[in-house]
């Protein structure tokens, strides 16, 4: 793959966010949000 032995100024999550329509803070916060909810 071209872009693996590049060096980006992104990383995956923020390349899948970037690709998806997904905003970073839309992330952050589903991140956050998960955080607080015992799932285990």
């Amino acid at each position: 793959m071209y872009w693996q032995d590049k060096r980006v100024l992104w990383t995956g999550t923020y390349f899948v966010a970037s690709c998806g329509g997904v905003t970073i803070d839309q992330l952050i916060k589903k991140y956050v949000e998960n955080q607080d909810s015992p799932e285990y």
